[in-house]
Order: structure tokens, then sequence, then C-alpha cells
């Protein structure tokens, strides 16, 4: 995972100082991108730098740490909040910060919550990668098509119709919805990085399915898969794991 891009706001220097020393020492994943003594500073860093996590005191002159959210609508990034005083917690809570750290500083607590965020944004990104699985998987994949090289010359197809394609040495054959099927002289190999964008997934060393096309899983060692043209095919166990986790998100 790529390192938490961070902010801290704080109007004191000392308490910003300390708080750049304790995440650049103890904190590996943090990587500090921006420093702000001020609200209107900070809005200023975020716009300019689009921060992952800001940390954020709650007390500073003319504006208090609140205040941010009011000038950013767009937020995009976790909130931790620092601060001397535990009255706002409630407050702080209120506007969804991922946690409340109270000074002085103590340093495992720091850790527990730079931890946290980055489950959260990993979480975050599968969300983000399954969204772009099921956008290809969606109305998309009815509209893109797919070259296929014949003795004739290109052939171009609907990959919504492409039920399944199977490896047969340095040829394969593709699998069409009505039961017509085709040979084309590429490999499996390049097939599965041509369609991994559309919707179709890897589950056998000679089997690249459309998840489309998918009716059943049949569990077993590897297990097996029935697809729409009630073909049976092996799932193998070095790709069962793999498989099972990408039909669990999409359920």
């Amino acid at each position: 995972m790529s390192r938490i891009k961070s902010i801290v706001v704080d109007d004191e220097q000392e308490s910003r100082e300390t708080l750049l020393r304790f995440l650049s020492k103890y904190c590996p994943d943090v990587e500090l991108i921006g420093e702000a003594g001020s609200v209107n500073e900070a809005v200023e860093v975020i716009r300019e730098m689009s921060p992952e996590l800001v940390f954020l005191d709650v007390n500073m002159p003319v504006e208090n740490g609140f205040k941010l959210f009011e000038k950013i609508s767009d937020r995009n990034f976790y909130t931790v909040f620092v601060t001397a005083y535990d009255q706002y917690a409630v407050q702080a809570f209120k506007h969804h910060a991922v946690d409340y750290l109270l000074k002085p500083i103590v340093i495992h607590e720091l850790i527990i919550t730079v931890n946290r965020v980055a489950r959260l944004l990993e979480d975050k990104n599968k969300i983000q990668q399954l969204s772009a699985l099921l956008h290809h998987i969606k109305s998309p994949v009815e509209q893109s098509k797919i070259a296929l090289p014949t003795l004739e010359g290109l052939v171009y197809v609907h990959t919504i119709d492409i039920v399944r394609l199977q490896a047969d040495d340095n040829y394969t054959s593709i699998f069409f919805k009505g039961g017509k099927k085709m040979m084309i002289s590429h490999t499996l190999a390049y097939f599965e990085e041509a369609l991994k964008e559309q919707g179709f997934v890897r589950i056998h060393h000679q089997h690249l399915i459309n998840l489309q096309h998918v009716e059943k899983y049949i569990r077993g060692r590897g297990g097996y898969i029935i697809m729409s043209d009630e073909t049976s095919l092996q799932v193998s166990q070095r790709k069962k794991d793999e498989f099972l986790r990408i039909i669990k998100r999409i359920k």
C-alpha cells in the first residue's frame, strides 16, 4: 500500500514540529506533504496538495478547527483532531473524525490512529476497485467489442456474447452464447490481458470465463463452475481464493 499523504494543521509551531517529528519517526506509513498554522492556510494546502489525512488542532485563534469543514464542502480526506481539551470530543465525532488525540500526544495512541486510517484507506481502495469492476461488468461491457483475427480478416464481436475461452496450445477456442465457437491464433494469456477490464477471470490454466455467464459455483478442493451454456469448468486450487474473493465482492 502507498503511504498516507498527510498534513498537520496547528497554530502553535512547537506543537506542529512535535507531531511532525513523531509521525516521521514512528509512523512510516505516513507521507508528510504539508502543514498549516490556521484554517485559511489549511484550506489552501488541502486544495493544492489533496491530502488523504489531516491532523487538525481544534483551538486556534480567529477560527477553530471545526470552521475548516464550513470552507471545504467536498471533503475527500480523513480527519484526526488533536487538542489539549477533551470537551470537543463529541463535536469532533459529529464531524466524522477518525480519532481524537489529546495533547501531549501519546506515541502508541498515535500509531494506533495511523493504523486505523491505513485500514480505512485500504477498504476505500477496494471499494473503488470493485466499483470499477462492476462498471465494466454492467452496461459498458454490453457495448464493448474485441477484434478477432481470422483467415478472412478481423471479426468484431461483443464481449458480452463471449461465455468462455479455452486454451488449445498456441490457439484459443472462444465459446459464444447460442453455441457458436471460434478458434483464434492467439494464446489464452493474450485474451486474459485483453479482457481483464471486461469482467473476465482466469480460473484455470486452460479456462478464462466471463463473470456475466457464471450460473453456479460448486465447492470442492478447487471447486467447479457451471456456466450459462451448461458447461462445467474446474477451478484450479491455485486460482480458487482469487476467484472466490471476486465473486464475494460482486455479490
